[in-house]
Order: structure tokens, then sequence, then C-alpha cells
């Protein structure tokens, strides 16, 4: 082998390296950018139930549809604001915890599935439940 076909080689494998490395990035570009992907709250016992959300943008350069979103816990009641959000646009998912009487601190998930490839969104809400 003589130096122009290693350096031909070097070349292929340094394109090859920059493709594997930057193509995800430029495939799946944008999408659901939140503003927390983490929510901690307090529940005191007999207070009712607690309200919170989680704001988000879409830094895409497409529209983006909110197809489910889902609690892991009957305990929480999540739905966003609308479905359709242009790009640059903010959203909002509101939810609301309902207490469970269970002392401690506790995390859940909600997902959010979008017209989007790939795994939904993963958020999580984290609550300490106290006796008063």
């Amino acid at each position: 082998m003589d130096s122009g076909d290693a350096r031909g080689k070097t070349d292929e494998m340094k394109i090859a390296l920059f493709l594997a490395l930057m193509l995800p990035s430029i495939v799946f570009a944008g999408g659901l950018t939140w503003d927390q992907t983490e929510v901690s709250l307090e529940a005191l016992e007999g207070g009712g139930k607690v309200p919170g959300e989680f704001r988000f943008t879409n830094t895409s350069d497409r529209p983006i549809r909110l197809r489910t979103v889902a609690a892991s816990c009957g305990c929480i009641v999540a739905a966003p604001d609308k479905r359709d959000y242009a790009p640059g646009e903010k959203g909002i998912i509101p939810f609301t915890y309902a207490p469970k009487r269970k002392w401690g601190t506790r995390a859940y998930r909600i997902y959010v599935v979008t017209n989007e490839p790939g795994r939904p969104y993963e958020i999580r809400l984290v609550v300490t439940e106290t006796r008063r």
C-alpha cells in the first residue's frame, strides 16, 4: 500500500466518523425544548390537588403535533393547552397532582408523544407528600 492509498483510507474514515457523529443531529435537529424537564412540588396533608405546568418551545423548522400526553400514575392529570405548535411557538402542559396520602418523596413521569420520529419525551414530576 503506498502513502496515497493510506491517506485516502484515512480521509474516508474521517468522513465516515464525521457523518456518524453529525447525521443524527441533522436528521433530528430541533423538536421540543423544555424550560424544565423536572418539576418538584410539595403536597400537604389535607391540602387538596396541586397544580403545576411544564413549558416548552418548538425549536424545529416544522410544525409539531402532540399526539398523546400520558402520566405514569392515575394521580396525575396532564393535558396540553393545544395540540399543534408552529416553529418557534411556545406551549404549556398543565397538570394536576392528587395526593395519595403516601408520605415521602416519589417521582412520576409524564410521556409526551409527538409526530416526530423516535422515542417520546419524558418529563418528571417529583412530589413530596408531608403530614401537617
